[in-house]
């Protein structure tokens, strides 16, 4: 199979349906390990930065347990939080966490596709992802669909995963990420392949300043983004309209 090919595999809705249901159980401790808990401190820099005005709605699309979800509605009282993925498995856990939250924000998960978000145009004040784009086969389709959803002068937030641009990231980055991470992965969530899955999805990702461009191709301004973790981790921020 041609390495297109591989990717094209890879991102089959059905096989990463599949693939985040089998490690659905293990998705969180997985994120603390890969990430050394700085993964909770990324998310809430993507909530700040979807700036949300008061008692607007928000919604966390590719939204996995329900982190950022849960993040925004601490973060933004009486704002209402909704959050959307097209995994049961996942839905289920956080819907769960939810239950628990000590929050102000009411939050409703839901099933759905982000390619065809099943919302009124216009029906958020921003709109968030992280860890999700990079899975989905049409990112331009992805990014138009956030910005159909949002009202003019929201914004759309992306957290990702990314290609650092060079030096000791990139070397860490590959060590980490295509040695210690699937090994991880065996160990922890006892599926290798899930894990191995990740670094390849990474590599074949636009790296951060492409992907700029095509959210600027999919009709958002003022895209701007900035990087952590020795450039692993890129947050993008968009203005719609």
């Amino acid at each position: 199979m041609s390495a297109a090919g591989a990717r094209e595999v890879e991102r089959d809705p059905q096989h990463i349906e599949a693939m985040f249901s089998r490690i659905a159980r293990r998705y969180d401790l997985m994120n603390l390990l890969m990430t050394a808990g700085l993964d909770r401190h990324w998310r809430r820099c993507a909530a700040a930065a979807a700036a949300l005005p008061p008692g607007e709605r928000v919604l966390d699309v590719c939204c996995g347990t329900g982190d950022l979800a849960l993040e925004l509605a601490r973060r933004y009282p009486f704002s209402h939080v909704t959050g959307l993925d097209f995994s049961d498995a996942m839905l289920v856990r956080a819907r769960a966490k939810a239950a628990h939250a000590e929050i102000r924000s009411p939050v409703d998960f839901v099933a759905g596709d982000l390619l065809a978000l099943p919302f009124a145009d216009d029906s958020f004040a921003a709109v968030t992802v992280a860890y999700g784009v990079r899975n989905v086969p049409d990112l331009p389709r992805a990014f138009a669909e956030m910005a159909r959803v949002t009202h003019p002068g929201g914004r759309v937030v992306c957290l990702e995963i990314t290609t650092p641009p060079g030096g000791f990231g990139r070397r860490f980055h590959g060590l980490w990420f295509d040695r210690a991470v699937p090994a991880l992965g065996r160990l922890v969530a006892g599926d290798g392949s899930a894990y191995t899955y990740l670094p390849a999805s990474v590599r074949s990702f636009p790296p951060a300043e492409e992907l700029a461009v095509l959210m600027r191709r999919a009709g958002l301004r003022a895209v701007r983004f900035r990087r952590f973790g020795m450039g692993i981790i890129a947050l993008h921020v968009a203005e719609v309209g």
